[in-house]
C-alpha cells in the first residue's frame, strides 16, 4: 500500500512539473453554426462539443485565412497570413522552410511533437511537416474510405503519446480531420443504428469521437495539463448563394468557423466558461500557440496593417485586448490556381465585410447576417473606404473579376452528389441538361457519361454518345437495348479493342494501345495467345482493375469537393474501355466473376 502510494505521489509530482501541452484539432467544414452551446439544457449525452462548451472559451466570431485548408494551416503554424508565408493553396511548392512553425519552437523547448493527418489535402508535401517528429500522413486509400477518421487517428496519437511521449514529458501535437467532407461515409448512433448520410450525421460522428478522445485523455490524467484547441478551417455551403463557389467564397458561411480553446488548468479549478464575441482570425491562434510553447515574441514578421494579436489574456480573463475596429484579412487563390480567374480578396472590419470584388460590393454583418443585401459604397464612412483599400494596395490586392458563368454553371448545383451513390441519378439529371446544350463542355459529356453507364441508363448514354461523337458509348448503349437506330461500329477501329478480335498479335500490336488496364484485361481474357497463366493474369487484372476503381473514387470526390484536392487538372473521369467491354452482354459472366471477386479484396493485401 505503502509503495502504491509513493508511486502515486512520484507521478503527480512529475504532471505538476511537467509544461503543459497542446493538443490542436483542426477540422475542415467545422463552421461556427454547428458548434452551438446551449447553456440551459443539461445533456446526458456523450458529447465532446459539451464538453468543449463548459470547459473552453468559445470564440463566437472566428475567421479563417482562407478557405482552403493547407493555407490556414500555415497560418496556424505560423502565426501569419497567407501573403507572408507564401501558401496559397493545396498544391506546391508548400511552406518555405524559411519561415518558423510553432512545431519547431516547442521542439527547441523540449516539447515531443506530432502530426497526425486524416488524409486529402494534407501531406507532408505541404511543408507543414517542419518541426514535428512525426508527421504521420499514412493513409492507404481503398473502396471503403478515402480517410482515416478522428476515432482512428486519436488512437494513433494516444498510443504515440503512451509510447513516446511518456508521463513526464510535454507534447505539442496537431491532428487534422477531414471527416466532415465524407458525407457517404456510413456511421451509428450509441444504439448502434445507422444514422442518415449527411453532414449532420458525419457532424455527430465527430462530436461522440471527441468526447471518446477526451475521456481518453482524462483516464491518462493529461486534460487538465493539456491546452486543447478545436478550430474549422472552413464553414460548408450550399447552393443557395448565387455565382459562389465553395473553394472561392468569402462570405461568412465559410469563413466563421468554430474555435474552442479549452486552456490548462488544476484539477481543482473550476472550469472556464465564457465566450468572445468580437473578431479573431486563425493568425492569432497561430500567435497564441507560440505563447503556450514559451515563445511570445512570433518569429516570423507579422503585418502592421493587418497585425496579429495572441488570445492568451482572454483564456484566463473575458476582456479582449485587441481593437473592435482591427481589420482582418481573407482569401481565396482557388480560381488562379486552377487557371480560371484571379486571387480575391476581402477584409473584415468590425461588421463590415468588404468584398474587393470589381464592383466592390459591401454588407453589415450585423443588419445582414446572411450577407444578401449590399450597401453602397456612398454608405460605408469615406475614411473606412480608405483605410480598407489602402490595406488591401499595401499587399498588392487587385479587385477580383469574378468567374465566367461557364465555370459557375459547370460546377454546380450540388457536387458534392459525386460522393453519394445514392444521389447519383439527381446529379445525372442535372447533368444531362448540361450535355445536351448547344456547346457542352468536354467534361460535363464525360461526367454524364459515366454517370449513364453506372445507372444503366443506355438511351441516355446513347443520346450523349452521339452528342460527343464517341461511337463506342453509342455501341455499347445499343448493345444493352438502346432503342433508335444502331450506330455502325466495329473493334477493328480501335487500337485497344481489336486485340480482342484478330487472331494472333505481337508487341507491336500491344504497344499501339496506351491503355495499361485493359493490356491486363487482354492478358487475362488473351492468355492463350500469350502464353500466360490464365488463373494468374485473372488475378492480376483484379488488382489493377480494384486499383482503378479506387482511382476513380479519388477523382470524383475532388469533383465533389470543387477541386480543393492537388489533382491534375487534366480530368480523364469518364467510362473507362474495360468498362464499357465488360458492359457489353457477352461479357456478363465475366464481369460477375470479377465483382465477386472484389468482395473480397480486403483479403488481398494479407494473402499478398
Amino acid at each position: 500500500m505503502l509503495l502504491v502510494l509513493v508511486a502515486s505521489l512520484v507521478q503527480l509530482s512529475c504532471q505538476s512539473s511537467t509544461k503543459p501541452s497542446v493538443l490542436v484539432i483542426a477540422v475542415d467544414d467545422l463552421s461556427v453554426l454547428d458548434v452551438l452551446c446551449n447553456e440551459e439544457e443539461e445533456s446526458t449525452a456523450a458529447s465532446g462539443i459539451e464538453i468543449l462548451c463548459k470547459e473552453s472559451v468559445r470564440f463566437t466570431h472566428a475567421f479563417n485565412t482562407s478557405p482552403i485548408s493547407v493555407p490556414t494551416l500555415a497560418s496556424i503554424l505560423t502565426g501569419v497570413y497567407p501573403f507572408q508565408h507564401k501558401v496559397r493553396n493545396n498544391g506546391a511548392p508548400g511552406l518555405d522552410a524559411s519561415f518558423v512553425t510553432v512545431a519547431e519552437k516547442a521542439l527547441e523547448s523540449k516539447y515531443r511533437t506530432a502530426f497526425f493527418s486524416g488524409g486529402p489535402p494534407v501531406w507532408r508535401k505541404s511543408g507543414l511537416n517542419q518541426g514535428f517528429e512525426l508527421f504521420d500522413d499514412a493513409i492507404i486509400p481503398g473502396r471503403q474510405s478515402l480517410y482515416r477518421n478522428l476515432g482512428t487517428t486519436s488512437k494513433q496519437l494516444l498510443q504515440w503519446i503512451k509510447h513516446e511521449v511518456g508521463s513526464s514529458s510535454s507534447f505539442f501535437a496537431m491532428i487534422y480531420v477531414p471527416d466532415l467532407i465524407f458525407t457517404n461515409t456510413v456511421t451509428q448512433n450509441e444504439f448502434g443504428e445507422a444514422r442518415n448520410l449527411s453532414h449532420e450525421s458525419q457532424l455527430d460522428e465527430l462530436d461522440a469521437n471527441l468526447f471518446n478522445l477526451f475521456r481518453e485523455l482524462k483516464n491518462q490524467n493529461r486534460w487538465d495539463n493539456t491546452t486543447v484547441v478545436v478550430v474549422g478551417l472552413n464553414g460548408h455551403t450550399d447552393d443557395d448563394r448565387p455565382g459562389e463557389l465553395s473553394p472561392n467564397n468569402l462570405h461568412s458561411e465559410n469563413t466563421q468557423v468554430a474555435l474552442f480553446i479549452k486552456p490548462q488548468q488544476k484539477a481543482r479549478d473550476e472550469a472556464l466558461q465564457w465566450k468572445i464575441d468580437r473578431n479573431v482570425s486563425l493568425v492569432d491562434l497561430g500567435q497564441t500557440l507560440f505563447d503556450l510553447v514559451g515563445t511570445t515574441k512570433n518569429p516570423n514578421k507579422t503585418s502592421f496593417t493587418f497585425p496579429t494579436y495572441s488570445l492568451s489574456r482572454v483564456l484566463h480573463k473575458a476582456q479582449p485586448d485587441w481593437p473592435e475596429n482591427r481589420l482582418i484579412l481573407l482569401e481565396s487563390d482557388w480560381a488562379q490556381w486552377r487557371g480560371l480567374s484571379g486571387r480575391r480578396h476581402a477584409v473584415l472590419d468590425s461588421h463590415t465585410l468588404f468584398l474587393y470584388d470589381d464592383p466592390i460590393r459591401i454588407f453589415n454583418t450585423l443588419t445582414d447576417r446572411l450577407e444578401t443585401n449590399t450597401i453602397r459604397v456612398t454608405e460605408l464612412p469615406t475614411g473606412e473606404k480608405i483605410r480598407i483599400v489602402q490595406a488591401l494596395n499595401e499587399i498588392g490586392a487587385q479587385p477580383w473579376q469574378g468567374l465566367d458563368k461557364s465555370v459557375i454553371r459547370k460546377y454546380s448545383p450540388a457536387f458534392f452528389r459525386w460522393l453519394r451513390s445514392d444521389q447519383k441519378a439527381s446529379l445525372l439529371r442535372d447533368l444531362k441538361s448540361k450535355a445536351l446544350s448547344k456547346e457542352p463542355d468536354p467534361d460535363v459529356l464525360r461526367w454524364a457519361a459515366l454517370l449513364a453507364f453506372d445507372l444503366k441508363e443506355w438511351n441516355m448514354l446513347k443520346t450523349i454518345g452521339v452528342k460527343a461523337n464517341v461511337p463506342l458509348w453509342q455501341f455499347v448503349a445499343d448493345r444493352n437495348g438502346a432503342s433508335g437506330p444502331t450506330v455502325n461500329f466495329s473493334f477493328f477501329q480501335d487500337p485497344c479493342l481489336r486485340l480482342l478480335e484478330i487472331p494472333q498479335f505481337d508487341s507491336t500490336d500491344l504497344k499501339k494501345c496506351d491503355n495499361p488496364l485493359f493490356l491486363d484485361f487482354i492478358d487475362w481474357q488473351r492468355s492463350d495467345i500469350r502464353s500466360l497463366s490464365k488463373g494468374m493474369q485473372k488475378r492480376r487484372f483484379e488488382r489493377a482493375y480494384l486499383t482503378s476503381l479506387i482511382d476513380q473514387d479519388i477523382q470524383e470526390a475532388g469533383l465533389a469537393t470543387t477541386l480543393i484536392w492537388d489533382l491534375s487538372l487534366k480530368n480523364t473521369l469518364g467510362p473507362k474501355i474495360t468498362d464499357l467491354v465488360l458492359g457489353l452482354p457477352e461479357y456478363q459472366k465475366q464481369r460477375a466473376n470479377l465483382y465477386k471477386a472484389l468482395q473480397n479484396s480486403a483479403q488481398w493485401q494479407e494473402e499478398d
